[in-house]
This record gives C-alpha cells, sequence and structure tokens, in this order.
C-alpha cells in the first residue's frame, strides 16, 4: 500500500485486486456465502491472493485501509 493516502482517516477505503495476510478484516457473511482462503489455485492465485479473488468473483469489494494503523504486541 505505498504512495497512498493515510491521512484521509482510518476508515477510507481504496479499491484493491489483491490482498495480504498480515491484518484482513472480512465481514462474516463473505465466508457464509462461501469465500474461502484457497489452499489451491484460484483464478492463478492462492491463498490470500486467490481469497481476494474468489471474493471479487463473488461480486464484493476489496479495498484497502491505508490510514489503519495495525500494533503488534512485542512477548517477552
Amino acid at each position: 500500500m505505498v504512495d497512498m493516502p493515510t491521512h484521509l482517516g482510518k476508515l477510507n477505503k481504496v479499491p484493491l485486486d489483491g490482498v495480504g495476510a498480515t491484518f484482513t478484516l472480512v465481514k462474516s457473511h463473505v465466508h457464509r456465502e462461501g469465500a474461502n482462503f484457497p489452499p489451491y489455485v484460484f483464478q492463478h492465485q492462492v491463498e490470500t491472493e486467490g481469497f481476494a479473488k474468489m471474493a471479487k468473483a463473488m461480486g464484493f469489494g476489496v479495498y484497502g485501509l491505508p490510514g489503519y494503523l495495525i500494533y503488534h504486541v512485542m512477548n517477552q
């Protein structure tokens, strides 16, 4: 998500073609409709990239939230 507007607020959405798995928010009805993270090739993609392709093929939108910050807790 390089060169994306991070100053427009944490809920500003940017349309994407694919997603990564660092942090993925998925609405439950997307999974209930049958979208999954395919361990098989779907439209030449697997796992998170395949999930984005599958969700888009099912009519769902795929978006990034470039202003949404994710913090990881340091384990001691």
